[in-house]
């Protein structure tokens, strides 16, 4: 029996048109949350919670899931998995099928709580808080498929039958995200619907809040009519492109296919955080720090640039081949670099020093991968992979192959691979990946000789010296270096040293040390101008450039004036050891630790008593002498 259903004057079905609904969702999220990203999935599962429970007439509410989800039982659920798939292998129904259906049937509970808090306005629902039943129904369903997930059958069955929308590791992650932001998701379907707050206005008729649930509701009970079925026009397969087999073996099909989850978003947080850079106030604070290098900087900054970019290929780590005169500042431009984008990005970025005379032999390689199967220490893993499992959770990561020369070249025929590849093997098979990372290689390889060369003997000027010193070091490294090795990094070349890089060096290292005593003891250092060239005099040398320049001050303005301050200070006498006392039940989790309360607490107890504030260093007669003065009453 059928007759003309007729939609009353009062009401009208909706239209719900996804792009407008996905739009105004974001929208909304955006006013509310301006902090936070609203990523598609969230919006898709806001959009299926309106459309779907919209429409759902059932009574999902019943007392046997009520209680199922608020008293959840683990074991019960695996005896029911178990007792599902026993039926499967003697072959009595599609039980796999009514497994995959068990986290669903606790999923929609979820869905209808958020739909009916958010729409409707209701605030209990058989006694119980909706807003918890929601969250905890979908804690349960995110349990249940991760339960789910431990029988091998049932992720295989999951993964060949597609019935997630995510990897199912994914789907539980999501679930459980679905958990923490009900509330969020609650917020943002309120104001979306016009809803300011459930609470604040008086319970309204169904119809009146959803005109889409109600008119079909009515329209079935009225006309015993089934809801159609959607009909989705058949998709027409898009014809592939005619250079589709060149871009497949160009490797352009590709894309991020092939790098893990991890490792894709490192990638993209990478993109990121190199974009952000401001590279002119970087590129300034670099040539402050690394004195006369300005060819090294520059080379630096232009490939940040490529990272900032996203141009760069992500599955390849960029190295560079840093080459010049002992004592110039190659490992002091990575150590640099490292502590500045650290400062800047507030991260910590792993890095691994290898030292090249640490590998003078072939057999010393193994300790990189890690010993072969059957030699002495194969059961311990390699320097590399040690590295491996803190670098692979880092957006960035550094590794210094320090002094090349002085290793075996086998050394740098392993790191081929992950020049090559961004990836190497290690002695139990696993693979690592250093994508990454930033590579650096350092050198002086022809430098000794080229020095020699270049001291001022014979009737020969600068220039003419300088040219063949550089032939020289040309000559060395296309020996030493292969060309495949070669062609994989980028080389770099710092200059030599002159008598004014010393002297800025110099001023620099000595700000360093005066502003330790100037926070630490309220005591600012001066140094004649006789003492200062005496202290260049002794560190610097055109051979071996400023290597000994900071060793040298620290002796004299440091180690020094420190024994100096320890003698002069009058609260010597002081008990620390309550202080020591209270860090030792901090360490061992008696206390809650407060780094700057225990920072303020130590500075202050290890802050010298001293009569004066103001300690001149003096070159005299041959001897370094320490004069105090006092300036403030």
């Amino acid at each position: 029996m059928s007759r003309d259903f007729k939609l009353p004057s009062n009401r009208c079905i909706e239209s719900l048109d996804q792009n407008d609904l996905e739009k105004r969702l974001r929208e909304v999220a955006g006013e509310l949350f301006p902090d936070r990203v609203m990523d598609p999935l969230e919006v898709r599962h806001l959009v299926r919670v309106i459309t779907e429970c919209s429409m759902l007439l059932t009574d999902v509410y019943s007392e046997e899931r009520i209680d199922r989800i608020m008293n959840p039982d683990r074991g019960l659920l695996g005896s029911l998995v178990d007792s599902l798939i026993d039926q499967q292998r003697r072959g009595e129904g599609e039980a796999l099928y009514r497994v995959r259906r068990l986290p669903d049937d606790v999923r929609v509970v979820g869905d209808k709580a958020l739909f009916d808090l958010s729409l409707l306005g209701l605030r209990e629902v058989r006694g119980y808080d909706i807003a918890q039943l929601g969250s905890r129904a979908y804690h349960m369903a995110g349990e249940a498929l991760k339960l789910l997930a431990e029988d091998r059958r049932l992720r295989d069955f999951f993964k060949q039958n597609r019935l997630l929308m995510l990897p199912l590791e994914e789907e539980v992650v999501f679930l459980h995200q679905c958990s923490e932001k009900f509330g969020v998701y609650a917020n943002i379907l309120r104001r979306t619907h016009g809803l300011v707050d459930p609470g604040s206005q008086n319970r309204q008729d169904l119809a009146d809040r959803v005109p889409l649930m109600a008119a079909a509701a009515e329209a079935l009970v009225e006309t015993d009519v089934k809801p159609a079925a959607v009909i989705c026009e058949p998709q027409v397969p898009r014809e592939p492109p005619a250079d589709r087999y060149l871009d497949a073996a160009r490797g352009e099909m590709i894309g991020d296919s092939k790098l893990s989850k991890e490792r894709l978003i490192s990638g993209y947080e990478r993109v990121l955080l190199f974009s952000s850079l401001d590279m002119s106030r970087l590129r300034d604070a670099m040539l402050q720090t690394v004195i006369d290098q300005q060819t090294a900087v520059e080379a630096l900054c232009d490939e940040f640039s490529l990272y900032g970019a996203g141009t760069r290929d992500p599955s390849k780590p960029p190295a560079y081949f840093l080459v010049g005169p002992t004592g110039v500042g190659k490992n002091h431009l990575v150590e640099s670099l490292c502590c500045m984008l650290e400062g800047v990005w507030d991260i910590e970025i792993p890095a691994l020093t290898i030292e090249g005379p640490n590998y003078t032999y072939p057999s010393d390689i193994n300790e990189l991968r890690g010993a072969t199967r059957g030699f002495i220490r194969s059961d311990e893993e390699g320097l590399l992979t040690s590295f491996h499992g803190k670098s692979s959770r880092a957006p960035l990561a550094v590794i210094l192959i320090d002094e090349v020369e002085k290793a075996h070249p086998h050394l740098l025929t392993f790191f081929l691979s992950i020049l090559d590849r961004g990836t190497t093997t290690d002695n139990r098979g696993d693979v690592l990946n250093f994508s990454n990372c930033m590579m650096f290689f350092t050198s002086n390889l022809g430098y000794s000789t080229a020095q020699q060369n270049s001291a001022p003997i014979g009737y020969g000027d600068d220039e003419s010296r300088q040219d063949a010193a550089d032939g020289e070091v040309r000559r060395h490294l296309k020996l030493s270096l292969t060309p495949e090795f070669v062609n994989r990094v980028r080389m770099i070349h710092f200059n030599r040293l002159t008598q004014s890089s010393a002297e800025s060096i110099f001023d620099l290292e000595l700000r360093r040390i005066a502003r330790r005593y100037e926070e630490l003891h309220g005591l600012r250092l001066e140094l004649d101008p006789p003492a200062r060239t005496e202290l260049i005099r002794r560190g610097f040398s055109p051979i071996f450039g400023a290597r000994h320049l900071a060793s040298t001050l620290d002796g004299v303005c440091n180690v020094e004036i420190a024994k100096k301050v320890r003698e002069d200070d009058q609260g010597n006498n002081v008990d620390r050891r309550k202080i020591i006392d209270w860090l030792r039940e901090m360490r061992a989790g008696e206390r809650p630790f407060d780094a700057q309360e225990a920072k303020r607490r130590v500075e202050e107890l290890s802050r010298a008593r001293l009569n004066y504030d103001v300690l001149r260093v003096v070159f005299k007669d041959g001897e370094f002498e320490y004069v105090p003065q006092r300036t403030s009453g």
